[in-house]
């Protein structure tokens, strides 16, 4: 079975993008274009791994993370931040008490990220 991908970023093109590429890697991608409608996503559906922006309405993707790591239902879900280079150190500082996993810093190449995601279900396996 493939794996459930949630790719979250209030902007459309970048969601559609990534999730075109991620079914030809054989993954199955959901979407979510704030972080509210992300939390339901990923309440309801159990995503294997979400893909998330930090600069988002609603509810930012710090927010969200702390939302999935006070959960004991999403607390185990692992997260890739998707960045601008100016909210770094916030990632590298956040990391330690939330769900993120690994981050990319926007823009990025698409076989970059695919590494990432590759390296976060190789790990999870071991």
């Amino acid at each position: 079975m493939s794996k459930k991908i949630l790719v979250v970023d209030d902007e459309k093109d970048i969601v559609e993008v990534i999730s075109m590429y991620l079914e030809r890697e054989d993954y199955e991608p959901l979407a979510a274009y704030d972080g509210q409608e992300a939390l339901q996503k990923i309440i309801l559906q159990q995503p294997d791994l979400v893909v998330l922006d930090i600069m988002m309405p609603k509810l930012d993707g710090h927010s969200l993370n702390i939302k999935l790591k006070e959960n004991p239902e999403t607390k185990d879900i692992p997260v890739i931040v998707m960045t601008g280079k100016g909210h770094l150190r916030e990632i590298i500082t956040a990391r330690k008490d939330v769900t993120i996993v690994d981050y990319i810093e926007k823009p990025f190449q698409m076989n970059e990220l695919l590494e990432k995601i590759k390296n976060v279900f190789e790990k999870k396996n071991e």
